[in-house]
């Protein structure tokens, strides 16, 4: 049994460009439909919004009061230079969303696997918006929980988790980043020796696969995975965005619906061997496959190996270096600040 947080005011939110909104109104809508296909292994929680200061966990008392008067306005406009929407009442729907992540650590005392699949806001920062997401709700959950348990993120998205970088880069929680990146590539930033600083030396991992990435270098860039062995983390976050899918409308990637039943397999291996608690998170995507993404990211958790598109290739012997190299870099540092 697996938990997924669920209310159905997530049928209507989307903090995306108004371009495509509807796009990301839709994987959601249709991912839920597609649940109805496992509802027997499925228990469906329903989110507590979250209190106002539960926000200031990770942003500042001055951006709390942006969002505030963002969501008074009778007008729909963006919060940040002209991606993330604001729109009238917004900030009852950021409650809701980060209180997704606070109602998964409460039921997480008795479920092993939660998803939230209207979550992940990777991109934001303490002081403003950005890239779709009005709060960071990982970097809040994840602060939460390190004050009393080990925590590791795995973050696999077409986009740099820029936000859970900098805000946890001197942190002890082991943050690995999977993404497009060819220097000019929205948010652009994710360099490989950005390794961390202080507590959190060592525990930053930014794996960047090229343009055009298939399957066979996806893989590849989950063999990063195998730190968890030696890191050995009460709790892993995981955003698995979809948004690196083949069809995608922010196309960068190449990749499958099976990269993504790959990842919930890789997650379920690694939760089995290692019994850390997992809350997952349904992240970027906007393209017509993003809800099947989303659905083999969870049948591959639950065991049940899939193949629905032709498998794609690119780039892997590149990436395999570059892991190669992060893995030798993780331990030489790694063990040196924490032996």
């Amino acid at each position: 049994m697996i938990g997924v947080i669920w209310d159905d005011r997530f049928l209507n939110i989307s903090f995306s460009h108004p371009m495509i909104r509807d796009t990301a109104k839709a994987r959601i809508r249709k991912f839920r439909e597609l649940l109805d296909g496992i509802k027997d292994e499925i228990l469906f929680i329903k989110p507590e919004p979250a209190k106002e200061e539960d926000l200031l966990i990770v942003h500042s008392k001055e951006y709390l009061r942006k969002l505030k008067e963002a969501s008074k306005s009778p007008y729909i406009g963006f919060l940040d230079e002209g991606d993330t929407v604001h729109y009238p009442g917004m900030f009852d729907d950021v409650l809701l969303i980060l209180g997704g992540s606070l109602t998964a650590i409460k039921f997480s005392s008795f479920l092993d696997f939660i998803y939230i699949p209207l979550g992940g806001f990777h991109h934001a920062l303490p002081c403003r918006a950005m890239g779709f997401c009005p709060i960071n709700d990982i970097a809040i959950a994840a602060k939460i929980l390190s004050k009393t348990r080990r925590v590791a993120i795995l973050d696999v998205d077409a986009h740099h988790g820029n936000g859970i970088q900098r805000i946890l880069y001197k942190d002890e929680i082991l943050k690995i980043n999977i993404f497009g990146y060819d220097g000019h590539f929205f948010p652009g930033d994710g360099k490989m020796d950005e390794i961390g600083e202080g507590k959190g030396k060592g525990l930053n991992l930014n794996v960047q696969l090229p343009r055009g990435s298939g399957d066979d270098a996806f893989a590849e860039a989950l063999r990063v995975t195998q730190v968890l062995e030696d890191f050995h983390p009460d709790y892993l976050l995981v955003n698995a965005g979809v948004d690196g899918h083949k069809d995608d409308s922010l196309h960068f990637l190449n990749l499958s619906a099976n990269s993504f039943n790959y990842l919930g397999q890789r997650v379920r291996r690694l939760q089995r061997e290692l019994n850390f608690k997992v809350i997952s998170y349904g992240g970027g995507g906007y393209g017509d496959s993003s809800a099947l993404c989303m659905f083999e990211y969870i049948l591959g958790y639950l065991g049940k190996k899939d193949n629905p598109e032709e498998e794609t290739r690119g780039n892997a012997e590149r990436v395999k270096e570059e892991v190669d190299e992060i893995l030798k870099t993780f331990y030489s540092v790694f063990v040196k600040n924490h032996s």
